[in-house]
């Protein structure tokens, strides 16, 4: 049996769980509840073994920075004022709690996406710290009215507390803004948590929280504080699927976004880094086509568009295996159309199948 004949039969396999995939999308909401009260063991074993690994150096990592360098003014930026520390926030003694110091040095800026900044920690973790986002940005459709309506699913009882007691005594446009990070926070966990348990293998253990992070003052001593949400993950060593291109070319955008925010169409050649095992391949081809599928049902059942670019994907090395992180949903209606497909979740899995073609290409 040739490669082919083994992508036909791992598509009818696909197509027979597509139910199952729905299902237990709809069902992440009540299981996400029960685990932020009850606690996530495996998460937290994980973390914990992960803080007993160094970081590796950056010449150690088989990865092409260059491909993730952010504009020279934020990076003189960073330099300027760097981030020195930031710590996990809750509300214990009856008051704000600070816990979980997270070191950051000078060199620990990695970059910056849509809606976070990336660092990295002494140990084999990388924290995210969300950027300031007005109320307006299309992110905040429909799951975040979720979240607005009922904090209780979403936030721990804690957080919530933390909520109430920042804003006590304070102006109503705080205690607005305050609310709106909160929100935002819930949004963050809700949107990870649909995807994970429809894609459990695929995506990248994730701690949400909110933090408080302290950046370097320019001419004085001391640090500005700032209360935003965050989350952590394990660093993985391998390849974004960026780094597999060959070829790439500008995609079709607006001015003002191919100037701020540039996207590229990507031609991709997985031989540049080795032959690969063709049972290996065919775990990938599964891995791909499963996102595939969920994308489609996402777009097609609750007309959300899953936020996937050739950053979020990662491919670990020397293991292969593919990985999804920092996606996000989007209500349909409000995402930016695409500009050559018919539907705007098309332009994501034509990422995707420009991906899989190396694949077969490699396994023939």
């Amino acid at each position: 049996m040739n490669f082919r004949d083994s992508l036909r039969r791992l598509g009818q396999k696909i197509r027979r769980s597509s139910d199952t995939l729905a299902y237990r999308s709809r069902q992440a909401g009540d299981l996400m509840l029960s685990v932020l009260e009850q606690g996530d063991e495996a998460l937290e074993k994980a973390f914990e073994l992960a803080r007993l690994r160094k970081a590796p150096a950056p010449s150690e990592m088989p990865v092409d920075f260059a491909l993730r360098d952010s504009p020279l003014l934020r990076k003189a930026y960073e330099t300027l004022v760097p981030v020195s520390h930031v710590f996990r926030m809750g509300h214990r003694h009856d008051r704000e709690y600070l816990e979980d110091f997270m070191p950051i040095s000078n060199d620990s800026f990695i970059g910056r996406g849509s809606y976070k900044f990336v660092y990295h920690l002494p140990w084999q973790m990388v924290v995210k710290v969300s950027k300031e986002v007005l109320p307006s940005d299309p992110l905040f459709g429909s799951l975040f009215r979720e979240v607005d309506r009922d904090q209780s699913r979403f936030l721990k009882q804690e957080e919530r507390d933390l909520q109430e007691f920042l804003g006590r005594n304070r102006r109503r446009y705080y205690r607005d803004r305050l609310r709106f990070k909160f929100n935002r926070l819930g949004l963050e966990r809700y949107s990870y948590w649909k995807v994970r348990e429809a894609l459990p293998d695929l995506v990248l253990p994730t701690r949400f929280f909110m933090g408080l992070r302290c950046r370097h003052r320019l001419f004085r001593t001391g640090h500005y504080e700032k209360i935003t949400p965050m989350d952590s993950q394990i660093m993985l060593i391998g390849k974004h699927l960026k780094e597999f291109a060959r070829a790439a070319r500008p995609s079709r955008q607006s001015r003002f976004m191919s100037r701020f925010a540039p996207r590229f169409d990507f031609m991709f050649d997985t031989q540049r880094f080795g032959r690969i095992k063709k049972k290996v391949l065919l775990k990938i081809t599964e891995d791909f086509k499963n996102l595939i599928r969920y994308t489609e049902l996402l777009a097609s059942r609750e007309k959300m568009i899953l936020d996937i670019h050739s950053e979020n994907i990662i491919i670990t090395l020397p293991d292969f295996q593919l990985k999804i992180f920092d996606f996000h949903l989007f209500d349909e209606h409000l995402y930016e159309p695409s500009l050559v497909h018919d539907r705007p979740e098309k332009d994501h899995i034509e990422l995707i199948e420009k991906f899989l073609g190396s694949l077969e290409s490699d396994g023939e």
